[in-house]
């Protein structure tokens, strides 16, 4: 079957409707991840197909073709209308009522208007015949008025929609009102040649209209980004930002970006807009870092990402929202800290070492010699019997120090914790402790502080004031168990070393004795790292040391 056309300049307005509709349609299709793109194609898409029908009924060199694209136009008349409730409906968020089974339903109607209109010359339900004034126009019967009334209900609720949109979301105004306009425009038009108010001679009047409506779909989009994340450009403060700006839609395609993001990625907004961010980052996973570096070797730039979703008004994640804040500086400065720190710590390590090493193995070392003097002018004398006694003093004191050798020496092996939770390495000191010193030991942690991490300092001085309290319980308590107890109280860790050995009095504690110097030392610690020790202790009732501890803060989510 041919189809000869005849060339008029009448058939602009409508080949220019189809032309502008395609190229909407195209462009919302590059966005079909944002909330109502993909309606607003089949509405352009529906509209085209019309325009087209119009243009080559125009073109058309005979009645029989005129009267052919008269009908497929349409057919057309029920999907526009439907494909219009179904993008406002989506743009407004309203997906509540876009169930499938209201898709269903809302596919009925135009099937049978299809299916009414191939078969019309058989039963004439939906017209009787046609009137030729410059176009085809056909005679509707009732059975078309009703599908034509249904139609503009569906007009009409595109248009209450778009109005309760205008109303509800000031960021929406401006696309919305040049969509709501083109609609009632396009439908006043439509409706005003179906019943027969306005004569066609020579142009088509319901596609000029129908170019209107075009053009105010393409302002929104254009002008006002009907389908961008952001309903409003971007103002002056972002793009003064001096972190970058980086907006991406639900499949990480970036759809916005300010000039700082721009310097920071090293290229235009032009060529970033649309593309994957893994295609510049592709070593960015997201949601799963915090910090990204960018160059190499001093040249290299370290930023914090802030990650924020973008959602609907139902909550639903629609992109992400990406500042890039350079912390480089802060990162050197803090690393020039963690070294300045780290280097002071160790020179007061050494220095508490040295004390410590003075006031107990120097003075047992003094007395070792003192006693092998003694020992020695016995044995000068023939006082055999005072000289072994002070060598079996000078035995026991060097297995003291022996014992406090082979105790530091555990302790510092068991102190490397400060990466990890206390617990673990706290429980293998104490069995290592109760072996060697033949002291019962027992662990008792509250679940809430199983696994807690402390501060780096704060876990190391806590590991060394607990080895203190223990080393106390072994040189003068004369103690067949000991209990640690760890709980959380009032925010803070409190941890309770409890013996059962021969106690003493605190008030009676010589100042330059051996309690004296232990209680000095772990006072000394906890202070540095805000902490606190208390000590509680009866003759023959034991001794109890409490200890309070600061944890580590809980990293932001």
């Amino acid at each position: 079957m041919g189809w000869p056309l005849d060339y008029t300049p009448y058939v602009w307005p409508a080949v220019v409707s189809t032309v502008i509709q395609v190229v909407l349609a195209s462009y919302g299709w590059r966005r079909r991840s944002v909330p109502g793109a993909v309606p607003f194609v089949a509405l352009m898409l529906c509209g085209a197909s019309w325009a087209l029908g119009s243009a080559l009924e125009t073109a058309s060199a005979n009645l029989a073709d005129k009267v052919f694209w008269a009908k497929v136009q349409s057919v057309w008349q029920l999907p526009t209308a439907t494909g219009g409730v179904w993008f406002a409906l989506e743009y407004a968020d309203l997906r509540r009522w876009l169930v499938r089974r209201n898709f269903v339903l809302a596919a009925v109607p135009p099937l049978m208007w299809l299916l009414l209109t191939l078969t019309n010359d058989l039963h004439h339900f939906l017209w009787s015949g046609f009137i030729l004034d410059g176009s085809v126009r056909l005679v509707y019967n009732a059975g078309a008025w009703i599908f034509l009334g249904y139609t503009y209900w569906l007009a009409l609720t595109t248009v209450l929609v778009f109005a309760w949109l205008f109303w509800k979301s000031p960021l929406h105004r401006f696309p919305v009102a040049l969509c709501l306009c083109g609609q009632i425009v396009a439908r006043a038009g439509y409706g005003a040649k179906m019943a027969g108010a306005i004569s066609v001679t020579q142009v088509d009047p319901l596609f000029l209209a129908f170019n209107f409506t075009a053009a105010m779909y393409a302002l929104a989009l254009f002008r006002f980004r009907l389908f961008n994340l952001i309903p409003i450009g971007r103002g002056t403060v972002i793009d003064q930002m001096r972190e970058g700006m980086l907006v991406l839609d639900g499949e990480g395609r970036i759809m916005d970006l300010n000039p700082a993001a721009e310097a920071l990625l090293g290229l235009s907004a032009a060529r970033a807009r649309g593309a994957n961010l893994a295609h510049f980052l592709p070593d960015y996973n997201l949601g799963e870092q915090t910090e990204i570096t960018l160059g190499k070797g001093d040249a290299a730039r370290h930023y914090a990402l802030h990650n924020s979703a973008l959602k609907d008004r139902r909550g639903r994640r629609v992109g992400t929202l990406i500042l890039l804040d350079d912390v480089t500086g802060q990162k050197q400065a803090q690393t020039q800290l963690l070294e300045q720190q780290r280097a002071l710590a160790t020179l007061r390590e050494r220095e508490r070492v040295a004390r410590e090493l003075h006031d107990t193995l120097g003075q047992v070392l003094g007395y070792i010699k003192m006693q092998a003097v003694v020992a020695e002018r016995y044995l000068e004398r023939n006082e055999s019997l005072q000289a072994k006694r002070r060598v079996s003093r000078l035995a026991a004191a060097a297995q003291d120090a022996q014992n406090d050798v082979r105790e530091y020496i555990l302790g510092s092996r068991a102190g490397v914790t400060t990466a990890g939770p206390l617990v673990p390495a706290l429980g293998d000191y104490l069995r290592e402790f109760g072996e060697n010193n033949g002291i019962a030991t027992d662990l008792n942690v509250s679940p809430e502080m199983a696994g807690q991490v402390f501060e780096p300092m704060a876990g190391t001085q806590l590991m060394r004031i607990i080895q203190e309290a223990l080393t106390n319980v072994r040189k003068h308590a004369r103690a067949s168990s000991v209990q640690v107890r760890i709980r959380l109280r009032d925010g803070r860790a409190e941890v309770t070393v409890q013996d059962d050995g021969s106690g003493f009095d605190t008030a009676a504690v010589r100042p330059a004795g051996g309690h004296s110097f232990g209680l000095q030392v772990m006072r000394e610690r906890a202070q540095e790292v805000g902490g606190t020790v208390q000590v509680q202790s009866a003759a023959g009732e034991g001794t109890r040391v409490v200890i309070t501890m600061p944890l580590r803060p809980k990293e932001p989510a």
